[in-house]
């Protein structure tokens, strides 16, 4: 006779068949095979199920009411409805049907009379699954993974997978990572193909290649304050071999190259309810004056990422307001009217919204095709330029650090502007791709020079304020930023005491109820009970 516990994970095991089964179509609609049961899963099903997994996930209505804020990169003028850590939730699910299908992918391939054929798959599926569990532990900390989504394959013991602390994870990660740099092969030929639903890099082994040493390179400059000797090899050697800034790469899912690809989400999550406006933080990094015309902003992303208020004027929320801040009042406006009526910013509140601050701007809730970003060039280019300014795992160098970050402001622009205007529902105030001699203009303003007399110090900050420009929709990725490096990216002194109480605590998303509700034992080991949003995860300085 079973027991009612034991009943309670066999459960488990059904439901987390059943979503492993459904994940294969997840924000994908129509374009997978049907599912026979995963006996029956081909290797391509099992990747696109993996793939359609690592779209985000929920509302991401968290990110945009909280770790926004938390990072600086925007403000909300009042406090939103949605719960913090709701997106991490169903990053957590999402991930946790990912290493199921990375699990069963692998014990298929061992079932083949030749498995060599498949390592290019595997090296795909190690980089994927490295990238995937990198972003929930930066999330949440210490986590299941190296015993967690095995119990479809390998039995009920596996059904309540122990926590493994975030250093192993990182750890874990990067021999993962090292081990498809050195494993890809992009001259044999007998290699089995993804082919076309390799909707990541479309089946480009060169880019895959970049892609995996360009993470490895971001896992090693994250860790190094906190491990510096399994760190500082992995960024020399990474430096050594490809890296995305080659010939411009910027990874992620694109839906120009998905078919189908729902991103509705996102449209909610910047339309109904947004709360969003642009900070005073990130207003001065943007803008030499505080002219509200506009006529300060040297930076092309600020009229990318940004609009201004009703009254066309660019008057930033105070990023740490005061008990004296006017209001913003009324209800927040709806951002589908605008698609008919672009001025109309007071919605159908009652009372209307009055608008008084700078938005977020408009098209990033009605444009589709923009992506969702995993790394990009510019990033990777900072990382080179952090890596030469410290001497990180290489002797410091300040003029590489200058040339890797001006590099760095210049492929940001340009992806960013680029996607702007080859948007195909941007109308008003279209933006342009800056020439080379307006991009050098940029680079000598004295916000954006680089300080290659105090490169460690003041040059440093300036590599990481570019670095959370460019990491505008990838606020997580921020929030990575802002805490491994110790508060260096831009915060208003404004006020500080605002920001401490309302957002300085919140240093990790709460494990989803799931775990203290099926994985009891291990989530009590490893939180005693008291999962605090306040305990700071291991990268934190």
């Amino acid at each position: 006779m079973i027991k009612k516990k034991q009943q309670k994970f066999l459960l488990i095991g059904v439901i987390g068949l059943i979503l492993f089964a459904s994940s294969c179509t997840k924000n994908f609609s129509s374009i997978n095979y049907p599912w026979q049961g995963s006996p029956n899963a081909t290797v391509s099903q099992l990747y696109v199920g993996f793939i359609s997994n690592m779209a985000l996930g929920g509302l991401q209505v968290g990110y945009n009411s909280w770790v926004y804020p938390i990072t600086q990169q925007g403000v909300v003028y009042t406090r939103a409805d949605y719960s913090y850590g709701s997106d991490g939730d169903a990053d957590w699910s999402n991930f946790y049907h990912n290493l199921a299908n990375y699990n069963s992918m692998f014990t298929l391939i061992a079932t083949y009379p030749d498995t060599s054929i498949y390592t290019n798959v595997k090296a795909m599926m190690k980089t994927l699954r490295a990238y995937h569990a990198l972003k929930l532990s930066d999330e949440f900390g210490d986590m299941p993974f190296s015993d967690a989504g095995k119990a479809i394959y390998y039995g009920t013991n596996n059904f309540t997978p122990t926590y493994d602390k975030q250093q192993s994870i990182y750890l874990q990660c990067l021999t993962d990572l090292q081990w498809a740099v050195d494993n890809f092969s992009t001259t044999d030929v007998t290699q089995y193909s993804i082919g076309n639903e390799d909707f990541v890099l479309q089946n480009n082994i060169s880019q895959w290649i970049e892609f995996a040493n360009s993470l490895r390179l971001r896992t090693a400059v994250t860790m190094y304050a906190k491990d510096p000797a399994d760190a500082g090899p992995q960024i020399a050697d990474a430096l050594t071999k490809p890296l995305l800034d080659a010939d411009n790469t910027n990874v992620g899912l694109y839906p120009a190259n998905i078919p189908n690809m729902d991103l509705s989400a996102r449209q909610y999550s910047f339309g109904t309810e947004c709360r969003l406006r642009m900070g005073t933080t990130m207003w001065e990094w943007m803008s030499s004056t505080n002219a509200e015309d506009g006529s300060g902003i040297f930076d092309p992303r600020c009229t990318m990422f940004f609009e201004p208020n009703n009254d066309t004027l660019w008057n930033p929320f105070p990023q740490n307001p005061t008990a004296s801040t006017p209001a913003e009042g009324g209800d927040p406006y709806n951002y589908s009217i605008r698609t008919t009526d672009w001025a109309n910013k007071n919605g159908n509140g009652s009372p209307p919204t009055q608008n008084l601050y700078a938005d977020f701007n408009f098209y990033w809730s009605a444009d589709v095709t923009i992506p969702e970003l995993f790394l990009t060039t510019a990033q990777v280019h900072f990382l080179k330029a952090e890596a030469y300014a410290l001497g990180m795992g290489v002797a410091a160098s300040p003029a590489t650090a200058q040339t890797e970050y001006n590099a760095g402001v210049a492929a940001s622009v340009t992806f960013w502007t680029t996607e702007g205007m080859n948007s195909p529902v941007w109308v008003v105030d279209r933006p342009t791709v800056p020439t080379a001699g307006q991009i050098q203009t940029m680079l000598s303003n004295p916000i954006v020079q680089f300080d290659i007399a105090n490169p460690s110090t003041h040059g440093l900050q300036q590599i990481y304020a570019q670095e959370w420009i460019d990491l505008f929709r990838q606020p997580w990725e921020a929030w990575t930023l802002l805490r491994r490096t110790g508060g260096m990216t831009p915060m208003d002194p404004n006020n500080a005491s605002y920001y401490t109480s309302t957002y300085g605590g919140y240093q990790r998303y709460q494990y989803p109820s799931s775990e203290q509700t099926y994985n009891e034992v291990n989530w009590m080991a490893e939180t005693g009970g008291h999962d605090s949003i306040g305990t700071k995860i291991w990268i934190t300085q």
